[in-house]
């Protein structure tokens, strides 16, 4: 079993909070589940961005968590 510390786990939560909103907003104004699916890995993109950023102070590389 993973274990993961509070800072991964807030970020996991970000993750599920980017993916769901991305996913549903897609899907419904499209009503294609091909473009909800593309959704879901573009909203990996703002999550990477915060963790690439080192002054970031909640999820970034020098975040001290």
């Amino acid at each position: 079993m993973i274990k993961l510390s509070e800072a991964n786990k807030r970020m996991v939560a970000s993750y599920g909070r980017s993916v769901l909103g991305a996913a549903v907003a897609t899907y419904a104004a499209t009503n294609d589940w091909s473009m909800a699916l593309n959704a879901l890995w573009a909203a990996f993109i703002p999550v990477a961005m915060r963790f690439l950023n080192p002054s970031d102070g909640s999820f970034g590389k020098n975040s001290g968590n």
